[in-house]
């Protein structure tokens, strides 16, 4: 049933993205390489280089939408493509402010149980963006979530920005997982580094990455707790 509506949710956006025209719209895509892919601290790589093609939409009065693609790799037996499909919309609050809505679906190739979706809320300033999101189901483990992100982007000379991350993700409910029971129901990770522009659509990106234990994983031994991840990132 939540795969079949993760499905459902995917195919919406992909027919948003095709019927709308270039008078209407901006559609856009980006190819990405790091050499540790990483979400909200976890790598979802088992620690190796991986390879991100995303394709996003932004249309009229401030909707917007967009698919990513990459491969996870979270145990032997468990690895394929991961599909996240999003959509929501962006309105004006406040001169220099921006409040957001919007749902996120993740769906995964050979590892169904795990396939989940989140609704959020956020705030855009020119330098900074705060989100709060919250599954019911995350990553298939029964908990409840609630996962708070701050993200900053700093200039720091022409073509030069220092970027920084904290988030905060919390696991409610569901079964108890070994692993998490003596570790707490919360995890907190940290991205530190700096990005150059590269002509005028391609970015280097150097950052320090840390994860603290517990929070509601289904997979989190073979993930470094910090490491160190390089990255590119090119627009098309």
């Amino acid at each position: 049933m939540v795969r079949a509506r993760l499905l459902r949710f995917t195919l919406l956006i992909v027919s948003l993205l095709g019927a709308t025209g270039p008078a209407r719209s901006d559609l856009g895509g980006t190819l990405s390489v790091q050499t540790d892919a990483r979400n909200r601290g976890m790598s979802y790589s088992s620690n190796r280089p991986s390879v991100q093609l995303g394709l996003a939409w932004d249309g009229q009065a401030g909707w917007y939408g967009g698919l990513q693609l990459a491969q996870a790799r979270f145990t032997a037996d468990r690895q394929g493509a991961w599909l996240q499909a999003y959509g929501g919309r962006v309105f004006a609050i406040l001169p220099g402010i921006d409040a957001e809505v919007g749902t996120l679906a993740h769906t995964f190739q050979h590892s169904g149980p795990y396939d989940f979706y989140e609704v959020y809320v956020g705030l855009l300033g020119e330098r900074w963006n705060l989100r709060l999101y919250h599954s019911p189901d995350y990553y298939g483990s029964g908990d409840r979530s609630a996962y708070a992100e701050l993200n900053l982007r700093w200039p720091l000379a022409t073509g030069v920005a220092a970027i920084g991350h904290i988030g905060v993700l919390h696991g409610r409910g569901g079964r108890a997982l070994s692993y998490v029971v003596p570790l707490g129901p919360t995890r907190v990770d940290l991205r530190l580094g700096a990005s150059w522009q590269l002509g005028t659509s391609s970015e280097l990106q150097l950052a320090w990455v840390s994860a603290s234990r517990g929070g509601p994983y289904i997979w989190t031994d073979s993930s470094r707790r910090q490491t160190a991840v390089l990255g590119l990132t090119t627009a098309f």
